[in-house]
């Protein structure tokens, strides 16, 4: 199914096109309007005529021009909803019982279309269907889609049924949640006083038993999507903060403002930047007050909330810590901003020296090193400063998130199949600003994924289930824009894919990331390439003298994208940054330190022993898992409109309400709902919930259908109001009251007049029925007989047309036969003389062939003989010539033997003699390496030796020069003693030679044992090699094994959670983790997760530590089901003793 979806969807890709020529060609000025009468109808499918003039027209005399203005219109079963930018007279507790008591009978208000009135829909709805609910709140910024959500929650949590007190705390506990919301996750806004600058997905449960008539509310569930942090840091002009330093500064008493640091906003960085400190229609106190309380009921009271004041107090006096330059150009705080680092480390629990360090310094991890370095002065320490805010506060609105959570999801129902919810989205509206980042570029693919499911709803699967039923219908072209979701969403190229694969390069740079998104997307018509900011109806402008660019001014780089509800620019320097920001771990290890437990907990948030997800990978995560949700309920929508520009309860500015409805569809869907029908029941239904209760026979021997039609009967429905499919009544607009009616008595037996209207129609479609088939018989015989007379009629005349027909054709016949036998003869004449005439030349032809033939067979036989008297003659020549060259050819060939054995023994010699040369060569070569070293030593002996010898000599021969001089006798006793020296010497040269040769038989010893032992050496590691070997071998085989079996039992977990996986995805554990680490990457930093106190230390903490609340987990007993939350609080009395062991609210606690 959701593949033949797709492939519609991509067949209507171009539609949008479409649609934005067919409103140029609209004439405004030229259109038929509606009766006066039919001014201010409640619901705009009862308009005869639909253009958007009198759909205008109709919207602005409900909410202008009537004497009670009425926000609230209705297209069938969507609810458009103006923001009113007051507080009227229709919210309160008689206006909930009214609806409570229609819900109750069955039959709601008629006329009165109100959030209320959905609530209840989509309420009755579940208990009928026994089927999951959603309603979507959609509309652009500063259209109310806060308040309207807050009023749908208020009237499903006021009436839902309560059996005991435990029930209503629940019950308190939902309404209480908003307010907690709204002081942390909401902000003023240049078009909206209390905007959300987050999304949320609450589910409300039920437990709603088989046959049950009604619900009782178990607690709820809440989603949120991408908190805006950029806020906190920064504000556009005329825009707040968050609420929560505004309600801080005014709700605190002034005498404890010193103990949190609390200051003027105006004299926080973080909160002043946008202007205004104040904002018409909120009050701070009241607004501190309500969250004080509903804190209270989540169990987070007293001590704990003063916990919570200095973390929020601390963040936004580090906005005012600054930094100055040192000599090396790294950063140093600001000596006058002290104070206020001061303020920060006294409120978060830890050391100012800690405080500063994280400041001024930051760790890397380097080859599994962490190393410390300094942080440049201006932007870089900024940067930081903020991201430290930022990160933090984002943990203090998850941890409240999953605080709420923890109070109010608590599942203890046995049957999960009986819980089901009603799911309210809240969303951010479409934003279009002069510069938009990476939040507004989530936001808006976050109603563009809206518009399509709405699109697909309302319009598309209406056609379908039409043609479906075989009800008559005239198909409507479908806007889509499934070209931008591609490009957002492929796995492989989507613009997320790519800008993750960009954050995880080792220089991330945002020229690359454009180059690659137009290499991969450069025909796609949704998105081009731009140089200034601004496009379509941009809010906002570029600043005063931006158009004076200076020559080093910063060049714009950035897309543009074609959204459904308009053209936005977007600005892609900061996307790399803000898609990386987390906390770092040099903060979660600082707060890891703090003397407060609440800080100890919020700074050690988020993921543990694995990498981080980039905000856009867990952002598409929520969305796929919020889609799946929707997709498994019946949707209700919502939209909401921003009447003006101005936020005034009185102007109505006709172009901006025009564009909203326009870009959220509902002129198309206001079509196929006027021309078609918006509410349908089965037979089925019908005759499930009312057969059992009939008495009477004529009615329950009928099959469903005609069941279900005796009941319209019964009930007086007008025919002209409904249509027959083939598997469900299908009901014309504004007649869904008519279904409420007849549903909402259910189980009930008919009454009397209800039996007589049913046994009337009945006789009267049985005596139609009898005149019918009479009639019917009549015309039959008729045309039988006139049937019969045709058939004899046509067998008559054929007999004859096949006489006349036969004789004609046997003269043809004729005819054609006598001209086809003289065609043949003359045929054969002509053909014996074309033989004759060829067979004759073909005769003579070949009588020369034969003559010339035979002259040349002679020719060649006298020539032949020629040649073989000349073969004769040289045969004999060539033999005497043969005889003298075999004589030769022997007489040499004994020579060359005897020369080639006399060349052999040369060469056998020579030979032999080369070996043995190559061998004493190769073993004076073996002995001189061996004894290469000990050469040396012996070189430097004969050196020596020969130095003292020519010593010896030189004195010799002055001695003998001398004895010469004296004496001639002398010689002979002279040459005595030379003989005696040279025996001598020949003697120690003997004794060296000997020395020398026991030298290299040593060497050669020592060289043969260390061959063996590297030998041996080599064998150990081949040894060790082999092992090891076979040890990764076993354990690959294990590996697989055990894969196996996990792989089993994750599919029989599968299927035993198929239900759960389908309706609560949150109870389920998250199975895209491993298909998504290409979307994480390393928050560079040293590791964070070892303790840094010890256990005596937090055994000092105990009593604060089990105040504050710890998380537990409840394991339900299944694999892959999550576990779920607890907070587990101690209170104490005076004496610190015991007093309380709670888990809940309500009955969850245990008294000491």
């Amino acid at each position: 199914m959701a593949h033949k979806d797709k492939q519609r969807r991509r067949r209507d890709k171009n539609s949008y096109d479409e649609k934005e020529a067919n409103e140029q060609q609209l004439q405004p000025t030229v259109y038929i309007a509606n009766p006066p009468s039919m001014d201010g109808v409640a619901d705009l499918s009862s308009l005869i005529h639909l253009e958007m003039n009198n759909v205008l027209h109709n919207v602005e005399y409900r909410f202008c021009k009537m004497a009670r203005k009425s926000p609230y219109t209705s297209v069938s079963t969507i609810l458009l909803a103006i923001n009113p930018y007051e507080r009227l007279p229709i919210y309160g507790q008689d206006v909930i019982n009214e609806f409570h008591d229609g819900q109750k009978k069955g039959r709601l208000p008629t006329g009165r279309p109100h959030p209320y009135g959905v609530s209840a829909r989509s309420y009755m709805r579940m208990i009928q269907r026994k089927c999951n609910q959603s309603v979507i709140v959609c509309g652009e910024s500063g259209a109310g889609k806060t308040e309207t959500t807050k009023l749908l929650m208020r009237y499903l949590a006021m009436t839902a049924p309560s059996s005991n007190m435990e029930q209503s705390i629940v019950e308190q506990q939902i309404i209480a949640a908003s307010p907690i919301l709204e002081a942390y996750g909401n902000a003023k806004t240049v078009l909206n006083n209390n905007s959300s600058r987050f999304g949320k997905f609450t589910k409300l449960l039920y437990d709603v038993p088989e046959k049950a008539r009604e619900g009782r509310i178990l607690g709820s569930y809440l989603e949120t999507y991408l908190l805006e942090k950029s806020r906190v840091v920064f504000q556009a002009n005329n825009e707040r903060n968050y609420h929560i330093p505004y309600f801080l500064y005014h709700g605190v008493d002034k005498a404890d403002h010193e103990k949190f640091g609390i200051v003027h906003p105006k004299e926080w960085v973080y909160a002043n930047q946008g202007g205004p400190v104040e904002v018409p229609g909120i009050n701070d106190v009241e607004r501190y007050n309500e969250l004080a309380e509903s804190l209270k009921l989540m169990r987070i009271d007293g001590g704990i909330q003063d916990d919570l004041w200095n973390i929020t107090c601390g963040i936004f006096n580090l906005g005012n810590v600054q930094f100055k330059k040192e000599g090396d150009g790294f950063a140093s705080i600001e000596p006058k901003a002290q104070k206020f680092l001061d303020h920060v480390a006294r409120l978060w629990g830890v050391d100012s020296k800690s405080v500063t360090e994280r400041l001024t310094t930051s760790t890397m991890k380097v080859m599994k090193k962490n190393i410390v370095k300094k942080i440049n002065h201006g932007e870089d320490a900024l940067t930081n400063r903020d991201s430290i805010a930022k990160g933090i506060y984002e943990n203090v609105f998850l941890y409240l998130c999953e605080r709420i959570n923890a109070e109010l999801y608590q599942t203890d129902e046995e049957d999960i199949k009986s819980i089901l919810f009603i799911g309210i989205l809240d969303v951010f509206g479409f934003e279009n600003f002069w510069i938009n980042s990476l939040e507004q570029f989530c936001i808006n693919f976050t109603n563009e994924k809206l518009q399509q499911f709405f699109n697909y709803h309302i319009i598309r699967s209406e056609q379908e289930e039409y043609i479906k039923e075989s009800v008559f219908w005239k198909p409507l072209t479908v806007p889509d824009n499934l070209e931008y979701i591609e490009f957002v969403e492929d796995k492989d190229y989507g613009f997320y894919t790519l800008l993750d694969s960009a954050c995880k390069a080792p220089q991330p740079d945002s020229e690359a990331l454009m180059q690659e998104l137009f290499k991969r997307h450069a025909n796609r018509k949704c998105v081009k390439k731009i140089t200034k900011p601004g496009s379509g109806n941009a809010r906002g402008g570029p600043a005063k003298g931006s158009k004076k660019k200076s020559k080093g001014g910063a060049k714009f780089d950035g897309f543009e994208v074609r959204h459904f509800a308009d053209l936005v620019a977007y600005d892609v320097s900061k996307f790399l940054i803000k898609n990386m920001e987390a906390v770092h771990p040099d903060t979660a290890k600082m707060l890891k330190k703090s003397k407060n437990v609440l800080v100890q907990e919020i700074g050690s948030a988020g993921p543990k022993g694995r990498k981080k997800k980039s905000v856009t990978a867990v952002f598409a995560g929520g969305i796929k898992t919020l889609m799946k949700n929707l997709h498994a309920t019946e949707p209700y929508f919502v939209r909401c409109v921003n009447p003006n520009m101005q936020k005034s309860s009185t102007i109505w500015t006709e172009s901006v309400v025009e564009h909203q409805l326009r870009c959220g569809g509902l002129v198309e869907a206001l079509k196929v709902l006027k021309l078609g029908y918006p509410t349908r029941v089965p037979y089925s239904t019908l005759y499930d919930e009312y057969h059992g209760n009939v008495t009477n026979p004529l009615i329950k021997n009928m099959g469903p259908e005609s069941f279900s039609t005796a009941l319209l009967i019964a009930f007086d429905v007008n025919e002209d109001d409904y249509e027959l499919g083939l598997t469900k009544i299908f009901f014309k607009p504004s007649k869904a009251a008519v279904l409420d009616a007849i549903m909402g008595q259910a189980g009930q037996p008919l009454s009397v007049a209800q039996n007589e209207k049913i046994t009337k129609w009945v006789v009267k479609k049985r005596i139609k029925q009898m005149v019918g088939s009479l009639r019917a018989f009549l015309e039959l015989r008729k045309r039988v007989r006139l049937t019969r007379a045709e058939a004899r009629w046509r067998y008559a005349g054929r007999i004859a047309a096949l006489l006349g027909g036969t004789v004609l054709n046997h003269l043809d016949i004729a005819r054609k036969n006598i001209i086809e036998r003289k065609k043949k003869e003359a045929a054969l004449g002509m053909q014996a003389f074309f033989r004759g005439t060829y067979q004759r030349s073909k005769y003579l032809k070949r009588i020369d062939k034969v003559r010339k033939a035979t002259k040349m067979v002679w020719i060649c036989y006298r020539r032949y003989q020629d040649r073989i008297e000349l073969q004769k003659w040289l045969d004999v020549k060539v033999e005497e010539t043969r005889k003298r060259e075999e004589e030769r050819r022997k007489r040499e060939a004994e020579e060359a033997r005897q020369r080639a054995i006399e060349e052999e023994r040369r060469k056998a010699a020579e030979a032999e003699a080369e070996r043995k040369r190559k061998e004493a060569m190769a073993e004076e070569d073996r002995k001189n390496y061996e004894a290469k070293k000990k050469q040396e030593e012996l070189e430097r002996a004969r050196a020596e030796e020969e130095r003292q010898a020519k010593e010896r000599e030189e004195e010799e021969r002055k001695r003998l020069d001398d004895e010469r001089k004296k004496a001639a006798d002398a010689e002979t006793q002279r040459e005595q003693e030379r003989k005696l020296k040279e025996e001598e010497e020949r003697k120690h040269k003997e004794e060296d030679d000997a020395r020398l040769e026991q030298e290299r038989d040593a060497a050669r010893k020592r060289i043969e044992q260390k061959s063996l032992t590297l030998q041996q050496e080599k064998k150990v590691a081949e040894s060790e090699e082999r092992e090891e070997r076979k040890q990764k071998r076993e354990k690959k085989i294990k590996s697989k094994r055990d894969k196996r079996r996990k792989a089993e039992d994750r599919r029989k977990d599968e299927e035993e959670e198929e239900y759960i996986k389908t309706n609560f995805s949150e109870m389920v554990q998250d199975s895209d983790e491993d298909e998504e680490q290409d979307s994480d990457y390393d928050s560079s930093g040293s590791d964070s997760a070892d303790p840094v106190l010890s256990i005596a230390q937090q055994l000092k903490q105990f009593e604060k530590i089990a105040a504050t609340g710890q998380l537990f987990l409840k394991y339900t007993g299944k694999r892959r089901r999550k576990p779920q939350d607890r907070i587990v609080k101690v209170s104490f009395d005076n004496k610190y003793k015991p007093k309380q062991i709670s888990w809940g609210s309500g009955s969850r606690h245990i008294d000491f």
